[in-house]
């Protein structure tokens, strides 16, 4: 019954991120900068011009936002995305690269070949699945030896001051309700969300700065350089799902040794978003 239930689940959670990725695909984005600065921020562990000639990896690609800015560093690179939607808008970002194959595929089927990957990213995706330690297996068993993974993990606020914790606890009472809204109309409560919540938090936390005072413990300072489009599929993102877990750096750690990453090699951001990691398969 439980994998009944973890098969419905997972395939909810994909049709939802479908419709996601469809809605905010990030093609013509008119603020690519800001992209940049997030992936920056996510790849500041790994030194990307050390993988020029690499065969590389985007396990759960969505949209393809980040595999695009990824492509240029990399000789080849794997997208893999479970959503047909999603991967609707896939191949029309990447129609007739030479460089991309696309995998409409569950993380854990294994679609990479064992062994082949030098580079495999992760970025806010293996917190959506129920089965994640089987994904992470497949992840691991893609990756040469020596290979490196760059993760992100929704992380349980451990670092983060009590009110700030129990800010999160009232949004995660308030996902468990909108995540299971029909189609439409959780759309619209995301975007009022966006607009009155995202929005002025992280104007609020620009004014802040802009006298000279820390904004580190505002909820959604984070935000205070990026457009509204990234805060709208990010509200989504955040409310939108039906399912979700946050890990603490030691569960991180630990998982990441279960599954047989080299623990010496596990190294974790100490700057947001925590806590992006990066690991490497043993020689």
């Amino acid at each position: 019954m439980s994998k009944r239930i973890n098969k419905l689940t997972r395939n909810n959670i994909i049709e939802d991120f479908g419709k996601e990725w469809k809605r905010f695909h990030f093609m013509n984005f008119k603020k690519p900068e800001s992209l940049k600065f997030q992936f920056d921020k996510y790849t500041n562990l790994i030194e990307l011009e050390n993988f020029r000639d690499s065969e590389a990896a985007d396990f759960g690609a969505g949209s393809g936002r980040w595999a695009e800015l990824l492509l240029p560093y990399v000789n080849h690179l794997h997208v893999i995305e479970p959503g047909v939607a999603a991967c609707e808008v896939l191949k029309l970002k990447f129609s007739g690269n030479s460089k991309v194959t696309i995998h409409n595929s569950l993380i854990e089927d294994g679609p990479v070949k064992a062994g082949s990957l030098d580079l495999a990213i992760s970025l806010g995706v293996l917190h959506h699945i129920p089965n994640m330690e089987i994904a992470l297996q497949s992840i691991f068993c893609a990756l040469k030896p020596g290979g490196t993974f760059l993760g992100y993990l929704y992380y349980n606020l451990e670092n983060r001051s009590i009110p700030y914790r129990i800010i999160w606890k009232i949004s995660e009472i308030l996902r468990l309700s909108i995540s299971r809204l029909p189609s439409w109309t959780k759309f619209l409560v995301c975007e009022i969300i966006a607009l009155t919540v995202y929005f002025p938090l992280a104007k609020f936390s620009k004014l802040i700065r802009l006298i000279g005072l820390p904004i580190e413990n505002i909820p959604l300072h984070h935000y205070t350089d990026l457009p509204l489009y990234m805060m709208r599929n990010d509200a989504l993102d955040r409310f939108g799902t039906t399912f979700e877990k946050r890990f603490s750096k030691a569960q991180i750690f630990q998982v990441l040794t279960n599954v047989g990453f080299d623990l010496s090699s596990i190294e974790f951001s100490e700057f947001e978003p925590y806590w992006t990691f990066k690991a490497q398969k043993p020689d």
